[in-house]
C-alpha cells in the first residue's frame, strides 16, 4: 500500500514558502487499485505515464520528481522521458534516496537536468532561484548535473541544524482523503493516519543502509513542543488520529522522548502514534516505555536485524542483544505491541548465524515481542555493502538485470540472494522455519494471545501487522465469498 510521500511534501512546503505556484501529482494514490503489467512479471500500480501527462496543468517551468526507491527506476526513467517529450522546455530535477545514491545512473539513463543530493529543502530553493535568475548553478552545493558529457557533483551541502525551521509538509496539495478512505498506513492501521518526522538523520553507519550517504551521520531533533504543535495541527485540521513516525532512528535521547510524551499529555491530545520504521533499544527502559504508552504509542518496531553477534559486528549494527531483550521486556510490560525487523542472507551469513538468530527470536517471543518480519538482504545503492559487491563484480547498477533482481528481492521467495554460504532454497526454508518458531512459541508462551488474535480478526480491530496480513489475505476473502 502506498503511504503519503512525506519527502515530496516537505519539498513542496519549502517551495510554497518561497512563493512558487505548485501542482502535485500523486501517481500512486490517485489510482492505487489500478494494476497493469509493466514488463515480464513486474506490475505497475497507479497512473501510467500517459495518464500522468494528462494530469499536468498549464506549461510548468520545472518538474520535481521524487526518486526514493531503486526498484522503481525502470519505470521512473520511462516516465521522465515521456514527460520530457511532452514538455521539452521544462527543467527536470530529481531528488531522494535513489537519486542521491546513483546520480550518474539517473543523469545518464534519463533526460534529467539536475539531481538534488541528500537533504533537499534548502538545495531545491537555491537551485530553482539560480535557474530563474540565470546564475551559475555550479555554485550551489549538493547537486549533480551533466556538463560536456561528464557528470559534475558539487560539494555536499551542510545539514540543516535548526530542523524546527523547516516548513511543514504541504499536505493540503496531496489527496489525503484517498489515503484516509483506503486505510493506507506504513504501520498498523489505527484510524486516519499521517506520517510525521520528529528527528532527522541517524548517527549510526550500518553497512547495509544508504542513510550515511543520504544524510551523513548528523542527528538533529526538533524541540518536543514544536513537534507536538504539528501533531495537534493535523489532528484539528484533518482529523488525523494516528501518526506514523518515519524517523530513521526516532528514540536515542531519553530526556527528549520523555518531554515529548509529557507535551502530548499536557495538551490532552486523543491520538495514537507508532514507530513502524524501526528504532533502537538503548533509551527504552520501563520509564520510557510507560511514558510512550501513556502518550498513545501503541506499536513499536525494533530493528535488531540479526541475533548473531558476529553478523551485527560485520554490518556495524551497534546493537547489544541483552540490552535489546531487556528493552523488549519493558515495552511489553508497558502494554506496547512489539514488531521485529530481521534480515537474512547478508554476504557473510553462515548457517550458525541463522540459528543464533532463531534462538534470539524465541527469546524475543518469551520477552513479549508479538510480531516479526524476516526480509532477505537486498543491496541498497549508496550502502557500503553495495559498493563492495559492485567492486567484486557481483552486480552492476547500469545493468537492468540487477534492477530486476532488486525488485524481486521484495518477493516472499526471491530467486537471487547474495549470501556466499547459504543457497537460495535453504534461505527460503530458514525464513519459513523462523516464522513457525517465532509465532509458534509466541502462542505457546501466551495462549490467550491466540484468543485475542482471533477476536481482533473477527472485529477488524487489528493490533499487529500479522493480524492485518491475515485479515487481508485470508479472512477478508473468506467473508466476501460467504457473502
Amino acid at each position: 500500500m502506498p503511504t503519503p510521500p512525506i519527502g515530496l511534501a516537505y519539498i513542496a512546503g519549502a517551495l510554497e514558502k518561497e512563493g512558487h505556484q505548485l501542482q502535485v501529482i500523486d501517481a500512486s494514490a490517485t489510482s492505487f487499485e489500478k494494476k497493469q503489467i509493466f514488463r515480464d512479471n513486474i506490475y505497475l500500480f497507479g497512473l501510467t505515464s500517459d495518464e500522468i501527462i494528462k494530469e499536468v496543468q498549464d506549461e510548468p517551468d520545472v518538474f520535481c520528481l521524487a526518486l526514493m526507491f531503486t526498484n522503481n527506476w525502470l519505470h521512473d526513467r520511462e516516465l521522465i522521458s515521456s514527460l520530457k517529450q511532452s514538455f521539452p522546455k521544462a527543467t527536470f530535477i530529481a531528488g531522494g534516496e535513489h537519486a542521491t545514491a546513483a546520480p550518474e545512473l539517473c543523469l545518464t539513463q534519463a533526460p534529467l537536468d539536475y539531481i538534488v543530493r541528500g537533504e533537499g529543502e534548502e538545495t531545491i530553493v537555491e537551485l530553482i532561484q539560480s535557474i530563474q535568475l540565470n546564475k551559475p548553478v555550479a555554485d550551489s552545493k549538493g547537486i549533480a548535473f551533466k556538463q560536456d558529457g561528464k557528470v559534475i557533483q558539487t560539494n555536499r551541502r551542510e545539514r540543516i541544524r535548526e530542523v524546527q525551521n523547516i516548513p511543514w509538509p504541504a499536505w493540503h496539495l496531496f489527496p489525503l482523503e484517498t489515503y484516509f478512505e483506503n486505510k493506507m498506513s506504513h504501520g498498523v492501521y489505527r484510524g486516519r493516519t499521517l506520517p510525521v518526522m520528529a528527528t532527522r538523520g541517524c548517527p549510526y553507519d550500518c553497512t547495509f543502509c544508504s542513510s550515511p550517504q543520504m544524510w551523513g551521520r548528523n542527528y538533529f531533533m526538533r524541540p518536543p513542543s514544536d513537534f507536538v504543535d504539528e501533531l495537534e495541527h493535523y489532528h484539528k485540521s484533518y482529523g488525523v488520529t494516528n501518526f506514523d513516525l518515519f524517523d530513521l532512528t526516532a528514540i536515542i535521547l531519553k530526556e527528549w522522548i520523555i518531554e515529548m510524551c509529557r507535551e502530548i499529555n499536557r495538551r490532552g491530545l486523543n491520538i495514537t502514534f507508532q514507530l513502524p520504521s524501526g528504532t533502537r533499544a538503548e533509551a527504552i527502559d520501563f520509564e520510557v516505555a510507560t511514558a510512550l504508552r501513556l502518550a498513545g504509542c501503541a506499536n513499536i518496531t525494533y530493528a535488531p536485524e540479526s541475533g548473531s553477534a558476529a553478523v551485527l559486528k560485520t554490518v556495524k549494527k551497534k546493537v547489544k542483544i541483552p540490552k535489546m531483550l531487556e528493552s523488549i521486556r519493558h515495552s511489553n510490560r508497558a502494554g506496547i505491541n512489539i514488531h521485529l525487523n530481521m534480515i537474512i542472507g547478508f554476504p557473510e551469513d553462515t548457517h550458525a548465524d541463522f540459528f543464533h538468530t532463531l534462538w534470539f527470536l524465541i527469546r524475543c517471543s518469551w520477552y513479549g515481542a508479538n510480531d516479526m518480519a524476516m526480509a532477505v538482504f537486498t543491496p541498497y545503492p549508496g550502502s557500503e555493502i553495495f559498493k563492495k559487491l559492485n567492486e567484486k563484480g557481483k552486480l552492476r547498477l547500469d545493468n537492468d538485470q540487477t534492477l530486476i533482481e532488486i525488485i524481486e528481492s521484495y518477493d516472499l521467495w526471491p530467486s537471487k540472494v547474495y549470501s556466499e554460504r547459504i543457497n537460495p532454497t535453504l534461505i527460503k526454508f530458514y525464513i519459513l522455519l523462523a516464522l513457525v518458531c517465532f509465532y509458534g512459541s509466541n502462542y505457546l508462551f501466551r495462549p490467550l494471545r491466540l484468543v485475542r488474535t482471533l477476536k481482533n480478526l473477527l472485529t477488524h480491530r487489528h493490533e499487529s501487522r500479522l493480524e492485518q496480513i491475515l485479515y487481508k489475505n485470508f479472512f477478508r476473502n473468506l467473508f466476501s465469498r460467504n457473502a
